[in-house]
């Protein structure tokens, strides 16, 4: 309606304008009005082919604004264009829904699975029962259970950012284990609620955590024997092979390199038995040695290290010992590597009278220069000159084609 009365109220100017002639002087300026006449006509055609192509635009931007609302109220049950929605009520960003996997234990659990109605929920149970089938076997403690869980998950998920943008642009599941299953794409969230259905549907008791005070963040708190401890796989700090830097992890450590959360909603998290840094750590004399130890896991290509040293008896403050060495390991690392490493401080912590740490590596293999066959190509008959002209002809594009002989 809007392009048929802006093309209708053009024309009835342009016509306004053809009739402005002096009837005294017609008989002089008939032929420059014949003249104006068909310029005037050939302007409105122009006019009326823009406002077509900007209508389609339009139209075409239209169909964009109601996708992205259709997926924004899937998403956050909230219509970002209907005039109650607020942004400033979305968490200081938007916050994902935990997804519900009752429905999925209880069929994984009970072995019927005929309630189970969403095509999502039927593969999550039959991929989940499959990776367990596969990962788990009855000889396995709970920690081992929860280790060969990390590993998987880990292995199946890649970090999709663009779903944390203000407006999710990627995979639109990857806050849900189908995401991590399925399109092998996860957030925080996604990550988490994965974690958390395989330890439901292998009884080990365990929580999420939904940070939303500074942003999103998720993750898990998992109770073995009777200690708690916080895992976040999204925090994991491996590229292709996990480092564990918040695998079995204690208040503590989370506090010092995480999101805010409600401490007094979760249970205190203090267990060490379990700590993954604590079972691999390799004992050093002082903070001096952590150079030689980290230069032969370099060397060795290991995606991580991590140490423990006796403190001195003149260190009473540990909350100080622990702020200074992870300092000292985080500054040393920001500065170590270069073209061929990476290295990362992990958060360290006091037990029993030793401050434990490490690092995380990630080793970039140099590409080694192609080695190109000697091939005999003068007696190929090409053109380079025709083809340029193609290029620049059909693609408006200038090529270089001086490197190839």
């Amino acid at each position: 309606m809007k392009k048929i009365m802006i093309t209708a109220l053009c024309l009835a100017m342009a016509a306004g304008c053809v009739g402005c002639s002096d009837s005294n002087n017609s008989s002089k300026i008939e032929e420059s009005s014949s003249a104006s006449a068909d310029e005037s006509r050939n302007s409105f055609d122009e006019l009326a082919k823009k406002l077509d192509e900007q209508q389609k635009t339009i139209e075409k931007q239209q169909k964009k604004l109601d996708t992205v609302s259709e997926v924004f109220k899937e998403t956050y049950g909230e219509d970002i264009f209907s005039d109650s929605f607020d942004i400033n009520n979305m968490n200081n960003g938007f916050s994902h829904p935990i997804y519900d996997d009752t429905a999925v234990v209880d069929a994984y659990k009970t072995g019927d699975s005929s309630k189970l109605t969403d095509d999502k929920d039927i593969f999550i149970l039959e991929t989940a029962s499959k990776a367990i089938k596969d990962i788990i076997n009855d000889s396995m403690n709970d920690y081992e259970k929860e280790k060969a869980v990390y590993d998987y998950i880990f292995s199946q998920s890649h970090f999709d950012e663009g779903n944390l943008s203000a407006i999710p642009h990627t995979d639109q599941y990857s806050h849900t284990p189908y995401g991590v299953l399925h399109d092998h794409n996860a957030i925080c969230v996604g990550n988490a609620t994965t974690f958390k259905l395989f330890m439901d549907m292998l009884g080990i008791e365990n929580k999420i955590i939904h940070s939303t005070e500074q942003g999103e963040h998720a993750w898990n708190l998992v109770k073995l024997d009777d200690d708690w401890y916080h895992v976040d796989i999204t925090f994991d700090n491996g590229v292709s092979i996990p480092s564990y830097a918040m695998f079995n992890v204690s208040d503590a450590v989370k506090d010092a390199d995480s999101y805010p959360w409600d401490h007094n909603e979760f249970p205190a998290a203090n267990g060490t038995k379990y700590s993954f840094a604590a079972q691999n750590a390799q004992e050093i004399n002082d903070i001096y040695g952590t150079a030689e130890l980290f230069a032969k896991a370099i060397n060795e290509e290991k995606p991580y290290c991590y140490f423990k040293f006796k403190l001195d008896k003149s260190i009473k403050d540990t909350d100080a010992a622990v702020y200074l060495f992870n300092r000292i390991i985080n500054e040393a690392t920001y500065q170590m590597g270069g073209n061929e490493y990476e290295c990362t401080g992990i958060s360290g912590f006091v037990n029993d009278g030793y401050y434990y740490g490490g690092i995380s590596i990630t080793i970039y293999k140099q590409s080694e220069e192609p080695q190109i066959p000697d091939y005999d190509i003068d007696e190929i008959d090409i053109d380079l000159g025709r083809l340029y002209d193609e290029f620049l002809n059909k693609l408006d594009v200038e090529i270089d084609l001086s490197g190839i002989y």
